[in-house]
């Protein structure tokens, strides 16, 4: 089990923090003045027990979501959105003849995403911390293993595609992950994830009420500076940076703002569970990272997650 806490110089660069603002939780939010990564200092904690089936199904607490299985339209239309990115870019790097190219996918859920990429035809695997969550990505078929993602055993240069979306402000070592990952790919493979920009301007006007400070599972909340930083120091070139667009219900919308707001009653449903809006505000990046085809430029290609 670790006991990782806080960082008390920048994960990304080094630097010492600034006391940037008060979090709704009373703890300070600490700012890189180089990078602008941005962090709490909390407490060591075990992240297998708190994404338990409650963060999944959870109406009557503030954490998590009121039903996770309701998002699944909308998951699977943002799913395939991301797949066609990827696409683009491994095939600009793969021999007609390649046969079919794999992917990993950090903090896969209850898999929907390995389930359309799989659909796409990538042969997949995911690795995931919530064993309510890995139990259900098992039961659609999915090779999912139930473990901690920064201590997981991988094999390196084996992986044409790694992924982690909405997964890197989770973790209590997102460089050594990001580090691990991109050891995990063949020279060329594509690196994407999507993760909160502490820069937009949605987290600047919001202050400490952006959703996003969502804690305590949040931990870390990066710039696009401290993202280029730790993909380039992980031997990755970012090819694509986006402003990521989900595909959700509005009453999934409904009930975001009613967490945000720590509003504990269950909003009732629209009863349009079929329709699905494109839902921004231009504070979620997506990043799409190939690696250097030069082994030496991936420092850790000789340890695994």
């Amino acid at each position: 089990m670790s006991r990782r806490t806080a960082p008390q110089v920048c994960a990304a660069c080094g630097a010492e923090p600034r006391r940037a603002l008060r979090l709704r939780n009373g703890s300070w939010l600490l700012r890189c003045p180089r990078c602008l990564l941005g962090w709490w200092d909390w407490l060591a904690f075990e992240p297998a027990h708190f994404y338990d089936r409650e963060y999944f199904q959870s109406a009557g607490s503030d954490k998590g979501y009121d039903d996770y299985a309701a998002l699944e339209a909308g998951l699977r239309r943002t799913s395939r959105a991301r797949l066609k990115r990827i696409a683009r870019l491994h095939a600009r790097r793969t021999a007609p003849d390649a046969g079919r190219p794999s992917l990993l996918d950090l903090g896969c859920g209850t898999g929907c995403f390995l389930d359309q990429a799989q659909r796409a035809g990538w042969d997949v695997e995911g690795i995931e911390v919530s064993e309510y969550a890995a139990s259900v990505a098992q039961r659609r078929g999915m090779d999912v293993r139930c473990q901690t993602i920064e201590t997981a055993a991988i094999e390196t240069n084996r992986y044409d595609c790694v992924t982690l979306w909405d997964t890197l402000e989770h973790l209590r070592d997102p460089v050594g992950v990001i580090t691990s990952a991109a050891a995990a790919l063949r020279p060329g493979g594509v690196l994407a994830l999507s993760t909160g920009d502490i820069t937009s301007l949605c987290a600047r006007l919001s202050g400490p009420r952006w959703h996003l400070f969502n804690l305590p599972e949040h931990l870390f909340f990066f710039s696009p500076e401290s993202l280029r930083r730790i993909l380039q120091r992980a031997g990755c070139r970012v090819a694509t940076m986006t402003r990521e667009t989900y595909w959700a219900t509005p009453s999934y919308l409904m009930e975001r703002l009613a967490k945000s707001a720590r509003r504990r009653r269950r909003l009732p449903g629209l009863g349009t569970a079929e329709l699905l809006l494109p839902a921004t505000l231009l504070d979620v990046l997506g990043v799409y990272a190939l690696r250097s085809p030069v082994d030496a430029a991936c420092p850790a290609a000789s340890r695994g997650l």
